[in-house]
């Protein structure tokens, strides 16, 4: 079965992800309905069930546009990933849910916006056509669980950690299987290289805009901090991954000075940004 190593730099996206194996022919994406600083726990439940269960890139989706844009980026950069589990409750205000299922099943138009999707702006004018194209060709299946708007029960498939655990598993089974109606297996690499893009023209200096409000969970806030780490878990700090030492820092576990990739000039924005967000 063909795998492959990912290029350097993969992935080429920051965001609120967690890496974890690179040879996985499936990532999780949790979708974010709420502000970035308000994770509810259910939620982060998802994404680190979704880690443990082995996925390549476990993370929330917040918009239909950027967001949107970034995920594909990271995707395309790995060709293992074969299989995307859409999980969480979707987000009446942008629908990234239904924007990403649409976009699967119609692709864009001539102008970048995704064919059936209804959300307010569901373009991806930052990408080129080809990272578009690309996904749809890689990606087999969305395994879609997603949950309506407002949904609080936590039994409901797309916000029971286990249900998402399960399907993951199902992702990497040498045989076919059948997964609520959806049949997947792991089917190897995508058979062309891996397409490397990154979003340059829309990178902003990071800001710590996502400062988690007292009283929020320190799961939470590890969450938040991640997004600033290097995500190569290199182990340098001593943890097994990057989620790990930063919920250690959250917990005030740990220091930044732990980790030696922070150290290196081009971190010096995050290292400034992780330094705010721990006051």
């Amino acid at each position: 079965m063909l795998k492959v190593k990912p290029p350097e730099g993969y992935p080429p996206e920051p965001g609120r992800y967690v890496r974890g194996n690179d040879f996985s022919p499936v990532a999780v994406c949790v979708i974010l309905d709420d502000f970035d600083f308000k994770i509810p726990p259910e939620l982060q439940s998802l994404v680190l069930a979704g880690m443990d269960a082995g996925a390549a890139l476990s993370g929330m989706l917040q918009t239909e546009n950027v967001g949107t844009e970034k995920m594909l980026c990271n995707i395309v950069a790995n060709p293992n990933i074969r299989y995307l589990v859409l999980c969480g409750r979707e987000s009446s205000g942008h629908l990234p849910g239904e924007t990403l299922l649409a976009l699967k099943r119609n692709g864009v138009d001539d102008k970048k916006q995704v064919i059936g999707s209804t959300a307010p702006t569901p373009y991806l004018h930052n990408i080129p056509v080809e990272v578009i194209e690309r996904f749809n060709k890689q990606i087999v299946t969305i395994v879609s669980l997603l949950c309506r708007p407002g949904e609080t029960d936590t039994k409901s498939p797309g916000l029971d950690p286990k249900v998402v655990e399960k399907a993951v598993w199902s992702c990497f089974q040498e045989n076919p299987v059948v997964f609520r109606g959806y049949t997947v297996h792991d089917m190897g690499a995508y058979p062309e290289p891996a397409l490397f893009h990154k979003i340059a023209s829309v990178l902003q200096e990071h800001k710590p805009q996502h400062a988690i409000e007292p009283g929020k969970s320190k799961m939470g806030m590890g969450l938040a901090m991640n997004k600033f780490l290097p995500q190569t878990n290199c182990r340098e700090c001593g943890r097994k991954t990057c989620l790990a030492f930063a919920i250690d820092l959250a917990k005030g576990k740990a220091r930044l000075e732990e980790c030696p990739p922070l150290g290196e000039p081009e971190a010096a924005a995050d290292r400034q940004a992780l330094a705010k967000l721990l006051g």
